[in-house]
């Protein structure tokens, strides 16, 4: 009898999230596959372009941007999609584009406002992901929009050594360990 009741709570989850999905899915099914009429005709219809797809929250712009439809993801942006919306691991459709190596759907979210973001233990930047698959024409656009979020450039290991030489070394502030 329990299994029985294991088995009828995760078919029932699993209709309900079909049936959720179902909702979103067109629009998402659009932005992946690149249909910038069907995108266009949905949105007409009531659908939003900040729709997401439950639990794992894809949205339109994140998967248009995977793809490399930049046309669809200037549509979607004109129809109010969140630039900078994350999906539950933090993916953004600046991850996803940076991914693809898509010059023109970077150039565009970066223009449109997307954040670059920083590393974190479980989510690389764009920018580490533009570096890390070579993507060379996006990484100067990654960077110089890091760089106007923190006003310079962040120095490089050879200006953070010479600064350390220049400094004697490594030893520690002592007055500023007496205040901790």
């Amino acid at each position: 009898m329990k299994r029985a009741g294991w088995v009828l709570n995760i078919v029932g989850g699993l209709v309900l999230l079909v049936m959720l999905g179902g909702c979103v899915a067109p629009l998402l099914n659009a932005a992946a596959s690149g249909d910038t009429q069907r995108v266009l005709r949905l949105l007409g219809e009531g659908h939003h372009a900040n729709e997401e797809f439950p639990i794992v929250g894809t949205r339109p712009l994140t998967l248009a941007a995977a793809y490399g439809h930049t046309d669809i993801v200037r549509v979607l942006l004109e129809a109010g999609a969140e630039v900078n919306a994350e999906d539950f691991t933090g993916w953004t459709a600046l991850h996803a584009g940076s991914f693809a190596g898509d010059v023109e759907t970077v150039s565009l979210l970066l223009n449109r406002g997307a954040v670059s973001g920083q590393d974190a233990w479980f989510l690389r930047s764009p920018l580490k992901i533009a570096e890390a698959l070579e993507h060379k024409e996006i990484i100067p656009l990654l960077q110089k929009s890091q760089e106007s979020l923190i006003g310079r450039a962040a120095p490089s290991l050879q200006e953070i050594e010479g600064k350390v030489e220049e400094a004697g070394g490594l030893a520690p502030d002592l007055g500023l360990l007496a205040h901790l």
